[in-house]
């Protein structure tokens, strides 16, 4: 279903109504909770994951709260995500380790509509120590109004980052059959 919301500067269509599953740690936490509220009133679903909320103990780390609104994209719960820490920089590293996830660590929201039309991203990387509320309001809905654009070369460049993540993982599977085998011997 589409709605007409707020749009950032140079947007005209309707945005499509998202599922985005949204998390942060202790120190993007006040920042998620903003960009919940803005998702809610402009009609998005948007359910969170936090350490203190949708969940998660206060033991939950960075890496865990990464982890499950990746998770959640990938197994169709959420159409998006977004994780906020205090860069978005270690948020995307541990995001992009998950097979599937195109994770973008974006700072404008020129960069957060070309990660989703150009790259297809579907977790979204925010720094709340560097990025203003404002500023991460107007990155948040640009990446949500977006969408890939299936142009052929684009299309093309998503296979190429498909192709590449299944020879990492041939070549890791590889590695850790030898690193038992060899394991096995030394035990002789």
């Amino acid at each position: 279903m589409a709605v007409a919301t707020k749009r950032p500067v140079g947007e005209s269509r309707a945005i499509q109504l998202r599922r985005v599953a949204l998390g942060a740690d202790h120190e993007g936490d006040q920042l998620k909770d903003k960009l919940v509220a803005e998702l809610r009133e402009e009609r998005h679903t948007a359910k969170e994951h936090a350490v203190h909320g949708g969940g998660l103990s206060d033991a939950a780390d960075l890496a865990d709260i990464a982890t499950i609104v990746a998770y959640a994209v990938l197994s169709g719960e959420a159409d998006l995500a977004v994780v906020v820490c205090s860069s978005g920089a270690a948020a995307s590293i541990v995001a992009n380790k998950i097979p599937g996830i195109r994770a973008a660590h974006c700072q404008n929201a020129v960069s957060a509509r070309h990660a989703r039309r150009i790259v297809d991203a579907n977790v979204l990387c925010l720094g709340a120590r560097v990025l203003g509320p404002d500023l991460a309001s107007d990155i948040v809905r640009a990446w949500v109004a977006n969408e890939f654009s299936g142009d052929e070369r684009d299309q093309r460049v998503l296979m190429k980052v498909e192709e590449l993540e299944d020879s990492f993982d041939a070549r890791r599977r590889e590695l850790r059959r030898v690193a038992a085998l060899s394991a096995g011997h030394a035990d002789s």
